[in-house]
């Protein structure tokens, strides 16, 4: 897949899937998103389910990523999304949603879940404004010790 669009707050980006010479990139942006993946964990996920690991691009560079897992439940879930912090609040968060979305339906998947920060409160708002709703509470998720609000999104 690889796609050009406009975000709707304006910015042209390419969508496209993650390559494994992207991996540098992808990592500095974990790392400054405060998630708790490493190198080897994204590589394998590619490695079951390519389609499930997108990224977005501007002007040649990777600015956001987003892995998708399928469940044992047989349902979606995001295991990670994030932008560069230099790009957020430009749409870019929610249109790699939405292309993970397009991406799930394929599949027939019925439900998406995920996890986030009970301290991220942008992500908390892009969430619900895309139809997720709060479905539980998990203490001490991150390895920092912050817990995570649960969210679910019928497809």
């Amino acid at each position: 897949m690889e796609v050009v669009v406009s975000t709707a707050k304006g910015l042209t980006i390419k969508l496209r899937n993650f390559r494994q010479s992207d991996i540098r990139r992808v990592m500095e942006i974990e790392a400054e998103s405060f998630l708790d993946g490493d190198a080897i964990l994204y590589l394998e996920l590619y490695d079951e389910w390519p389609e499930g690991f997108l990224v977005a691009e501007n002007g040649g560079t990777v600015i956001g990523f987003v892995v998708l897992v399928l469940t044992p439940e047989g349902d979606g879930r995001v295991f990670a999304i994030a932008v560069d912090s230099r790009y957020i609040g430009r749409g870019v968060g929610r249109t790699l949603l939405k292309a993970a979305f397009n991406t799930l339906r394929k599949r027939k998947i019925g439900f998406v879940r995920l996890e986030v920060r009970v301290g991220n409160q942008v992500a908390q708002r892009l969430y619900r404004s895309m139809g997720f709703m709060e479905i539980g509470y998990i203490p001490f998720y991150y390895m920092d010790g912050e817990g995570a609000i649960m969210m679910r999104k019928v497809m």
